[in-house]
């Protein structure tokens, strides 16, 4: 299971590994050597200019991946932080920090209404202002309720034409 991590450092790897090492009774040890190569895989990359793809992921999605599914979302959202990753994971990220860190997730979603916007279509928009009625229950949990309004001037201002927008905008009567 090693040789395989080390020819290929994937989460799934890394759980296999984790499979056969705990019922060998040295999962500590493997762990540690495991996500350090896990690490130098990435900075690996990082370095070579790899570019990104679903399968050889840059920046540190795939440790992000490894906390995730540990259950460690402090150390996850440390990874995503230090190294970045994949967009998928950010919202993963948000959602699962939302509850005790507002504040973290919030840039992520503001984010995610822009991308989202760009798509261009009334099925993405719809989606946009799903997302902002998270942006705006994040930013009261937050103690940041005031700011919404300005939040969705600027989304207005930098999408004036796409109509649908702002009728789904006014609908929510926003």
């Amino acid at each position: 299971m090693w040789q395989e991590l080390t020819e290929s450092p994937t989460p799934g790897s890394y759980q296999r590994l984790h499979s056969y090492a705990t019922r060998a009774g040295t999962w500590e040890q493997w762990r540690a050597k495991a996500l350090d190569h896990i690490r130098e895989e990435a900075a690996r990359r990082k370095r070579s200019g790899a570019p990104r793809s679903h399968w050889d992921p840059a920046g540190h999605s795939w440790l992000v991946e490894v906390f995730l599914w540990e259950e460690d979302v402090e150390a996850a959202w440390a990874e995503a932080q230090a190294g970045g990753c994949s967009d998928r994971l950010w919202l993963e990220l948000a959602a699962r920090r939302e509850a005790d860190h507002p504040e973290d997730a919030l840039p992520i979603y503001q984010r995610e209404v822009e991308e989202t916007v760009a798509q261009k279509n009334n099925r993405a928009y719809a989606e946009a202002v799903e997302l902002m009625r998270k942006v705006k229950d994040l930013m009261q949990r937050a103690d940041r309720g005031g700011e919404f309004s300005a939040y969705v001037e600027s989304v207005r201002a930098a999408h004036k034409p796409k109509r649908n927008l702002m009728k789904l905008l006014d609908k929510a009567r926003w």
